[in-house]
């Protein structure tokens, strides 16, 4: 994780230069003396920690040294934001806190308060960074022998036939579309899937069927791996053709230019049915496939190449490409090469003996081929009933064989990733196994920890967005359902994709299901965790003996009803300082109050409420000038909204959907940065603020099923940015200068979803002219009322 905070706290570093230079701060000659330190010793440790993120194995001693960095930068970082929010927002509780914070520690380090408090906790951390440098020169850590690298091993096309299970189908397929007569032009079919779901077996199977190798005049097999290089792709198909090395005299191929090899390529295949296999492609940059693509065009009619990938970038890049999904195997399917494996040598009654565990354990590969094989050899070493329960009973990320022959072919693609991208993925980790993913949710968790950016301006949403297409184009994702706007909605995580997040996440997230007779504990005060997820069972609450939680920076309960009390909301909060993220799911009851301290949380950014009892946004909410996520969904005593939410500047994401509201005050309409504002359900709402059109960059405004709601006021014209409108009451009947009309419509041309409640007697014809429903070219559903 330290590899993706450093750059994050550099951001950070020119944020304070920024907020100094912009709020007419000034920064004393120490603190810029620390900043500049700050910024080489960062600098300096990043090429490391970069070079760290491609390694599968790490020594403990270098582990330890990771964590102690992950820490600082982790402490650095809460600092930094600190120092940010109170001078570029200059609240008074904001101040307090820190200057509160500040004093605590010098008065604890006997020190006396200076006024260059900057520079003061910036030499702490300078300190704390020369210290991690002297122990990776003393222990001369990070080294050849401290990490040992990713290499992906090369696949061959020979295959023992007889043990792929649960391909016939897709085999029949592909050879189907290899022998085609439909097009005499070359054809390219691309398998795609995640890893070890058994792309390259597919391959191998097709590649091996005597049918085709009756119908083309040769087959070659190339290995193209993660690292491109056209030189060695061309020269394996000159070997595989020709079937020596030398041509022109010349023994070797390596001292030939790509031209050289492009040409003869060209002259061996020409006239010649071919049928090529690119196994295991990665570079999605067709510039780079360019000149071997058309070299392939000058052998024979009917000629195919075969490629498989992990990225669909990758597929459908190739023109005139035939793309199949690689589905996992069925439980059934699984457990047979679990057994083919784990059963060789073994007589019939201990094989009927152990039959019924095996199966148990099989249905941890979800389908995996992979995994199904590696743990059949693991079974295949243990003799006894007892050994198997064993691994039944373990988790597939504490194996470490599992590490060996799992992990490294995941991590080969997770070092494939911007570096963004590694901690979004990272995160989803916190998530219980079988969530199903939502990007809403999983958008603004990552929001809340600044993985998508720290300036607050930008339509982050958006880029969280083309970062789960990102990461489900690489085959991170899968099970995708669209919403009416294309969008992937709702998703979820491969187990053994899942079980790799949490092994890259351990050192900092914990999952922990709570015991169901409600009385454990959970203490935090001898772990590092700074991401915890809480699983409670139903009827259960969260045990209020919470410990050691003061590095908590994300906090998620899944849970049935009432599992969180006011006790718990108040332990929490008070000792959770650094904290960015409360999600207490959907159920809260039991809550009616937030504590007054909730102001003092500077670094919160996410909270989710809803279903909570509360008759008022509490006004310590509201002083949370950092705060980008609040959901009160589901709040039905809600009935007001104070003044003061009008300071909630950073806000994006509002959710007072079936509360008992009646309006929104006239401030709400200053929350320039909001983008998303649900009322639905809310069936006391009777007006929304003249202002509304001030909120210029809100995309989504639900209204749906306020009864009471009279007609939306004459500034909602204004809000252009819109993609979701549901439930907007409009007079269709006329141009009314007072209320929202149908005519008004005519510049939301971003629409993708509209709800309306027409007012009137009839469709004023005029007014629907006007509209101009012929430029919205995005809009997929309309339903009037």
């Amino acid at each position: 994780m330290a590899a993706a905070l450093v750059p994050s706290a550099l951001e950070l570093l020119a944020r304070v230069e920024a907020v100094a230079s912009l709020k007419g701060v000034r920064l004393g000659r120490d603190s810029k003396n620390e900043l500049q330190r700050l910024r080489h010793n960062l600098l300096a440790l990043n090429a490391i920690l970069e070079d760290a993120e491609q390694m599968t194995r790490i020594d403990r001693a270098s582990e330890r040294w990771l964590d102690q960095l992950t820490d600082v930068a982790h402490d650095l970082g809460d600092v930094l934001d600190e120092w940010i929010s109170t001078h570029g927002v200059g609240k008074t509780s904001i101040l307090k806190a820190w200057v509160g914070s500040y004093v605590t520690h010098c008065l604890h380090t006997a020190q006396v308060v200076r006024r260059d408090d900057l520079a003061f906790k910036l030499k702490e951390f300078n300190d704390r960074l020369g210290g991690i440098a002297t122990n990776l020169n003393k222990y001369h850590l990070i080294s050849s022998y401290g990490f040992q690298h990713s290499r992906q091993i090369e696949s061959t096309a020979f295959v023992d036939v007889s043990a792929i299970i649960g391909r016939d189908e897709v085999k029949g397929d592909i050879v189907s579309s290899l022998l085609s007569a439909s097009t005499e032009q070359l054809k390219i079919i691309s398998v795609v899937g995640m890893v070890g779901v058994g792309k390259t077996a597919i391959a191998q199977l097709v590649y091996h069927d005597e049918v085709v190798k009756q119908h083309f005049d040769h087959r070659i097999w190339v290995c193209v791996s993660e690292v491109f290089d056209e030189n060695n792709v061309a020269k394996t198909i000159i070997k595989g053709v020709d079937g020596f090395i030398s041509f022109e005299g010349v023994d070797s191929l390596d001292s030939f230019p790509l031209s050289a090899l492009i040409d003869r390529i060209c002259i061996s295949i020409h006239g010649k049915k071919f049928f090529l296999v690119l196994d295991d492609v990665w570079a999605d940059d067709m510039r780079q496939w360019e000149g071997l693509i058309q070299t392939f065009k000058h052998g024979a009619p009917g000629s195919r190449i075969l490629l498989t990938t992990r990225k669909d970038t990758v597929a459908n890049m190739m023109v005139d490409s035939h793309v199949i999904h690689l589905q996992p195997l069925s439980d059934e399917q699984c457990w047979m090469l679990v057994s083919q494996e784990a059963f060789s040598g073994r007589g019939v009654e201990e094989c009927q003996n152990l039959e019924d565990i095996g199966k148990r354990i099989s249905n941890k590969c979800k389908g995996l081929p992979l995994a199904a094989k590696t743990l059949g050899a693991l079974l295949r070493c243990k003799s006894s009933r007892r050994e198997w329960e064993k691994i039944l009973n373990r988790k597939i990320l504490k194996l470490e064989i599992a590490h060996q022959e799992l992990f490294l072919p995941l991590l080969l693609s997770y070092n494939d990733l911007p570096l963004p991208l590694r901690q979004c993925f990272k995160y989803c980790a916190v998530f219980p196994k079988d969530f199903v993913y939502d990007g809403e949710t999983i958008i603004y968790h990552w929001m809340a920890q600044g993985y998508l950016g720290l300036n607050n301006d930008e339509d982050l949403e958006l880029k969280g967005r083309e970062y789960i297409s990102y990461l489900a184009a690489r085959s991170f994702f899968h099970d995708f359902l669209l919403d009416t706007d294309g969008i992937k909605s709702t998703w979820k995580m491969h187990d053994i994709m899942h079980d790799f997040a949490q092994f890259l996440m351990i050192s900092d997230g914990i999952v922990i299901e709570v015991n169901p007779e409600g009385n454990s504990m959970i203490d935090l005060s001898s772990r590092k965790a700074r991401y915890l997820t809480a699983c409670i069972p139903e009827g259960h609450c969260l045990p209020t003996s919470i410990y050691g939680a003061e590095k908590l920076c994300s906090l998620m309960i899944i849970s049935g009803e009432n599992a969180i009390t006011n006790e718990a909301v108040q332990i929490i909060f008070n000792q959770a300082k650094q904290i960015r993220l409360v999600d207490f799911g959907c159920h809260n009851a039991l809550v009616d109050t937030i504590p007054k301290e909730t102001g003092n949380l500077i670094h919160l950014r996410h909270i989710n409420l809803s279903g909570s009892k509360m008759k008022g946004l509490p006004r310590p909410l509201c002083e949370l000038h950092n705060l980008q996520y609040l959901n009160l969904d589901n709040c039905e005593s809600l009935e007001n909204l104070p003044d003061e939410i009008g300071n909630l500047i950073n806000l994006r994401h509002m959710n007072f959907s079936g509360s008992k509201i009646k309006g929104l005050p006239g401030s709400l309409c200053k929350l320039h940065n909001l983008r998303y504002l649900n009322l639905d359900n809310c069936k006391a709402l009777e007006n929304l603020p003249n202002q509304i059109g001030n909120l210029f960059n809100l995309t989504y405004l639900g209204t749906l099923h306020c009864y009471r709601l009279a007609c939306y006021p004459k500034s909602a014209r204004r809000l252009t940015d819109l993609r979701q409108l549901r439930g907007i009451v409009l007079r269709a009947d006329r141009n009314d200068p007072n209320e929202f009309t149908l005519g008004d419509l005519e510049n939301l041309n971003q629409l993708c979803e509209l709800s309306m409640v027409l007012k009137g007697n009839a469709v004023n014809d005029r007014e629907l002219k006007r509209a101009k429903f012929e430029n919205k070219t995005h809009l997929k559903e309309i339903k009037v009322e």
